[in-house]
């Protein structure tokens, strides 16, 4: 199983490259079923809760530039 500092690390991971464009829609979803597969469906609220976790530290870093130094 998955541990909790790497679904952390991965919905960390995820979040900014989604925030940022890095990954297309397709990519993201490919994601998500590959971790359920590889880990149970059972961890999909944690990385849910991570996800939403992180977006809340970012804040409105993300749309008001402040997260990125050019």
């Amino acid at each position: 199983m998955i541990t909790h500092p790497e679904v952390r690390r991965w919905a960390s991971v995820m979040l900014m490259s989604a925030l940022r464009g890095e990954m297309s829609q397709e990519e993201i979803l490919t994601q998500v079923h590959r971790i359920c597969e590889n880990h149970g469906s059972a961890c999909l609220e944690d990385v849910i809760d991570e996800i939403l976790i992180e977006a809340g530290r970012i804040g409105s870093g993300h749309s008001d530039g402040t997260l990125y130094r050019h």
